[in-house]
């Protein structure tokens, strides 16, 4: 059930997103206003609140894969610990990609 949950702070996230698509559409008066209120210390809050819905999120969701794969090695069924360590690795990378690319590129 919490898991389910954490859709609500997805939503706000969405919305500011789209906020600030609109902000920047709307050139740098508009954007300047949208980096003043997410600099709000109840929006950071927020976004702190969703950041941790979203990690429990992907916890829950990584625990389900592996009953979901069936993957069979050697005649055994795979443990679910090297699915799950091997996705939570998956999503470092990317991080550290995505990370690299936004600040470096």
């Amino acid at each position: 059930m919490l898991r389910e949950g954490t859709a609500v702070p997805a939503v706000w996230f969405s919305i500011e997103l789209i906020f600030g698509l609109f902000a920047l559409k709307h050139g740098a008066e508009s954007w300047m206003g949208f980096v003043g209120f997410l600099q709000n210390p109840v929006v950071v809050i927020l976004n702190l609140i969703t950041l941790a819905a979203a990690l429990l999120h992907t916890k829950t969701w990584f625990e389900l894969a592996p009953k979901a794969a069936n993957i069979i090695v050697k005649d055994e069924k795979m443990g679910p610990e090297p699915i799950i360590k091997g996705l939570w690795v998956v999503t470092a990378v990317v991080t550290v990609v995505i990370l690299y690319v936004a600040l470096f590129w």
